[in-house]
């Protein structure tokens, strides 16, 4: 018998007692008995049941419990704890089946692949209108659509790794990567080889208000990235004809009307709250988290 080709999955998670044991049931409910991939949860600056949890739902996986609350520098500590490549990063607050994932490890083995996502799928059942409404016109947006990586689940092929090495101390750490590759490096995958979907499910935000919230901090990771990290292959800001694409893809003039004013808020409100100290505050749905 075969063993499937080993990967690493990496988990960043901070005080996410809330959904890491949804992250981790997706992940391991189709994992295979034999050769599944290493997960490593790398929990930073918890203070609350993150780490007991994650030891429960995955007890063959490593879970460290990092004092330092830091995205990049807890998903560079896991680097020490992860054997294989490719190497997948997964946010706890998303949901991601394992046939999804060993599709996409399937897909950074290529040659010339350096960097990969799955497919993006939005639950907005909980969402309310006008968060449905940004998203019906963000969907069809060039960073979605032109081989997105990034937005909760992304992975590095072995040669994308060694290219790029450790994550900067940054907040965009999804636009850091997305940005280091030519659009030619990278992969969007939306089936398998045998034709499965692979896809990987964000919850986003309820209110108008919180979206507002995670644009802003969004908004802010980019422009630390583009100063600190400039890049060639690095997203601008929407165009006119994007904005057309939507409306040809079903958005409706107000839905496009939402989009801009909750980017238009973001863009205001991001100047009241960019940190003097060059930190930028990791604004979250919390709601969002409820499970």
């Amino acid at each position: 018998m075969t063993l499937p080709a080993p990967f690493t999955i990496i988990v960043p998670a901070h005080n996410e007692e809330a959904v890491i044991a949804r992250c981790l049931e997706a992940v391991l409910a189709d994992a295979p008995d034999e050769g599944r991939a290493k997960i490593v949860v790398a929990a930073n600056g918890c203070t609350d049941r993150t780490v007991a949890i994650a030891r429960k739902t995955a007890p063959e996986a490593a879970v460290l419990d990092l004092p330092q609350g830091s995205k990049t520098k807890a998903m560079n500590a896991a680097h020490e704890h992860a054997p294989d490549f490719p190497r997948i990063y997964l946010d706890a607050d998303v949901r991601c089946n394992y046939a999804s994932l060993s599709a996409l490890a399937d897909t950074l083995r290529m040659p010339g692949v350096m960097a990969a996502s799955p497919r993006l799928e939005m639950d907005l059942s909980r969402s309310n209108a006008l968060v449905r409404a940004y998203y019906r016109v963000w969907l069809t947006q060039p960073y979605v659509n032109r081989a997105m990586v990034g937005s909760g689940c992304f992975g590095l092929s072995q040669a994308g790794f060694e290219a790029i090495g450790d994550f900067p101390t940054i907040t965009g750490d999804d636009i850091w990567v997305h940005s280091r590759f030519r659009e030619s490096e990278r992969r969007n995958v939306s089936v398998d080889a045998d034709g499965n979907r692979v896809f990987f499910t964000v919850s986003p935000p309820r209110r108008a208000i919180d979206q507002i919230r995670v644009e802003t901090r969004r908004r802010l990771g980019n422009e630390e990235v583009l100063r600190l990290h400039p890049s060639p292959h690095f997203s601008g800001s929407n165009q006119a004809g994007d904005l057309r694409t939507a409306l040809n893809s079903g958005a409706s003039l107000v839905d496009v009307a939402i989009y801009l004013a909750i980017k238009a808020i973001a863009r205001i409100r991001g100047r009241f709250v960019r940190p003097r100290s060059g930190s930028i505050v990791w604004e979250r749905d919390l709601a969002a988290r409820e499970v």
